[in-house]
């Protein structure tokens, strides 16, 4: 009679055990890992687009979300408490650096380092909300995750975030052929004389807003770079780029990227107009702009200040020989020129 009701017992043990899996609380279903991205590339990297992807996610409170980073630029992904100031240097902007695997409610500061391809960073978040997600590096990326509660339903899965995460790269890298495409590869990138000065456009870009926040592309080249000028000549160097910085150096980085310099026996002066201006008379000197960008926007409540930063960076070159250049941001991406100076 024992092995009768061992086996009589085995199906009800089994209908119990289903039933016990269908009814369990729903946070302990819910608590998993989303997967997101931070930037794209193009295959020769001179091709970026700035954004997570997708920008918006809705997840469940106890959720998690791992983001990897994608592409060579460097991008962090950082949470600030309502009311923080986003910072200047992005260096200084949620000290310190948190261990992936961080929990962000909203009290305290998140932000993995500054991080490329290849690396990844996780927060989980414990309380329902709504928190921007932003990049120290490029304040014009950023986002929002809707944390629901247990008991609210999402309105996707892993496989549509996958999906509109590939559909906006695709869209910010297009897009960025379509801008390269609508003006001619001339009047868009090639050096040009105009009053006496060769003129080189320093990176281009666009910004894209969505519902969740904005995504921006840049193209980090400097395109038909290579140019010949005669002993003499100036070069003038602009930014087109509303997100990155770029600069123009020659020989040696200085330590400091972010402000003008050279050496030795020269210096960096600012023309009538605002333009750094800087005489090269030898291959041997370190000539380096600072960071050159587009000219920045108002912000509402702000004082107004002096043009800042910098916009137009000019070199008198004097010597005849060749003068290779970079951006010493994004050279590891193969933002590369070359200034040839005949007699």
């Amino acid at each position: 009679m024992k092995g009768i009701s061992t086996v009589q017992r085995k199906p009800v043990f089994a209908l119990l055990l289903a039933l016990a899996f269908l009814v369990l609380p729903r946070l302990a279903q819910a608590q998993q890992t989303w997967k997101a991205t931070v930037g794209a590339q193009s295959k020769d990297m001179g091709k970026q687009a700035m954004a997570f992807l997708p920008n918006e996610l809705w997840i469940h409170a106890r959720d998690s979300i791992t983001w990897t980073f994608a592409s060579g630029d460097i991008h962090t992904v950082t949470f600030l408490t309502v009311g923080q100031a986003f910072p200047f240097d992005f260096t200084s902007g949620c000290p310190p650096v948190s261990a992936s695997g961080s929990s962000f409610d909203g009290s305290t500061c998140v932000s993995s380092a500054p991080s490329v391809e290849g690396q990844t960073f996780t927060v989980s978040f414990p309380k329902a909300g709504n928190y921007e997600i932003v990049c120290l590096v490029h304040p014009e990326m950023f986002g929002v995750i809707h944390v629901l509660d247990i008991s609210e339903n999402l309105p996707f899965e892993q496989e549509d975030y996958d999906e509109q995460a590939e559909d906006q790269a695709e869209a910010l890298l297009k897009d960025a052929d379509a801008h390269s495409h609508h003006h001619s590869m001339g009047d868009m990138f090639s050096a040009r004389v105009r009053s006496g000065i060769k003129h080189v456009t320093a990176g281009t870009g666009e910004i894209a807003a969505t519902v969740g926040g904005q995504q921006a592309f840049s193209s980090v080249r400097f395109v038909d770079s290579t140019i010949e000028i005669h002993a003499g000549d100036t070069v003038e160097w602009t930014n087109l780029d509303p997100v990155l910085g770029h600069t123009i150096t020659f020989g040696t980085e200085p330590q400091d990227l972010f402000d003008p310099s050279c050496s030795p026996n020269c210096s960096v002066n600012t023309d009538p107009d605002g333009a750094l201006h800087a005489t090269i008379t030898g291959p041997g000197q370190n000539v380096h702009s600072g960071a050159i960008v587009a000219l920045l926007e108002g912000e509402p409540g702000v004082p107004q200040g002096p043009v800042f930063p910098p916009t137009r960076f000019r070199v008198t070159f004097t010597t005849p020989g060749t003068y290779p250049y970079i951006c010493a941001f994004h050279d590891n991406l193969g933002m590369k020129g070359k200034v040839i100076v005949l007699p």
